[in-house]
């Protein structure tokens, strides 16, 4: 039997929508997780028989809001903690050019880890957490914690090559 999305689509549109906007209190991150769940579902129907697909597509949605949330928890302590780091006092205009360069560029290579990764590596590297303190925030094993910061070293390795040596500083 093969599954009909559309339909399904239909059917469970307006409810699941509503469903994830009271999760994440955020109407575009709902309509975009409704969006995402679809396509998981389309793709796992591909691949086999789907009994229950209402039950299957609340799954999916589920776990993808939880993901969102936790992706957002992890921002947000980001965010405080760089609000929060104090400055170097008067630094020289070059200097200062140069550590923003360092700092964009540091950014933009830790915002191409996947999103697990990305956090595990942000929470070790930027705020010094523990590798049971991520394990039990992001609900992974220690192991994972630790083969994701081993991912995301060796990509800023690759990418920044021996500038990331280069202390971080965020003025």
């Amino acid at each position: 039997m093969s599954l009909d999305i559309s339909a399904l689509y239909r059917r469970y549109r307006s409810e699941l929508l509503h469903h994830l906007q009271r999760l994440v209190q955020c109407p575009d991150a709902a309509q975009d997780l409704l969006q995402e769940s679809y396509v998981i579902l389309s793709r796992s129907a591909a691949v086999g028989a789907i009994e229950h697909p209402r039950g299957f597509l609340y799954r999916i949605a589920g776990n993808l809001a939880l993901d969102h949330l936790r992706h957002n928890k992890i921002v947000d302590a980001h965010r405080t903690a760089w609000a929060t780091h104090e400055a170097e006092p008067f630094p020289d205009a070059a200097e200062q050019l140069s550590d923003q360069q360092w700092r964009a560029l540091l950014h933009q290579t830790i915002a191409e880890l996947p999103p697990r990764c990305r956090d595990a590596f942000i929470l070790h590297k930027l705020h010094g957490s523990s590798y049971r303190d991520i394990a039990k925030l992001l609900d992974i094993s220690e192991s994972a914690v630790e083969k994701h910061i081993i991912k995301g070293l060796a990509h800023c390795r690759r990418r920044l090559g021996v500038h990331f040596n280069r202390p971080y500083r965020d003025s």
